[in-house]
């Protein structure tokens, strides 16, 4: 009779403890680059004398956050507008993580951020030829418990080879990536 007791006992247990729903990197949707652009000035008196890199990249995943007294938590799909101002190339905040703007509707969780880096190899040019590495991280406290979940992807921009555009006569230049939505397959970092 108790061996009956203890495995009756052991069988519910198992039965109502929910497992954690874990994310496999293979699961993951890629991130996708739905805008992205540089600007640079002709550099004529009067107009504005900053050059400018500006993106937009979303997350359309929905991503467990952990188990509630109501359900299950979420970190709901999320969008960051990103974007840098600088008068040279060699002012532009190489290697210098910048924020990027969520919504509303997202910001009390998600924190983009993006870093622009030499390509390997070259010194490069901020509006020409660049690496973006791209930081999300998600974080919220439930019951009993505090979740961060930190994501990372990284990707090359080069004119003529995934960006493309033209400069005017007075020197101006616009950049645009292009085969949009651009996806970028990120991972999770260990915790």
């Amino acid at each position: 009779m108790f061996i009956k007791s203890v495995v009756a006992l052991f069988a519910a247990a198992a039965v109502s403890a929910a497992p954690a729903i874990k994310v496999a990197r293979d699961d993951l949707q890629p991130w996708q680059i739905t805008r992205l652009y540089t600007h640079t000035p002709s550099g004529n008196p009067g107009n504005d004398p900053h050059s400018v890199l500006n993106f937009t990249i979303s997350d359309p995943n929905t991503i467990p956050a952990g188990q509630t007294p109501t359900g299950q938590a979420v970190f709901p799909p999320t969008t960051a507008i990103c974007s840098l101002r600088y008068l040279t190339s060699a002012d532009a905040p190489w290697g210098v993580e910048q924020p990027c703007t969520t919504d509303n509707s997202t910001n009390a969780y998600s924190t983009w951020t993006f870093t622009l880096n030499h390509p390997n190899g070259s010194n490069g040019e901020a509006s020409t030829n660049f690496d973006l590495e791209f930081k999300l991280v998600d974080h919220v406290q439930i019951p009993g418990q505090e979740v961060t979940k930190t994501f990372t992807a990284g990707d090359h921009f080069e004119v003529g080879d995934n960006m493309g555009g033209q400069c005017g006569g007075s020197g101006v230049c616009s950049w645009n990536l292009q085969n949009l939505p651009y996806d970028v397959q990120q991972t999770q970092e260990d915790a």
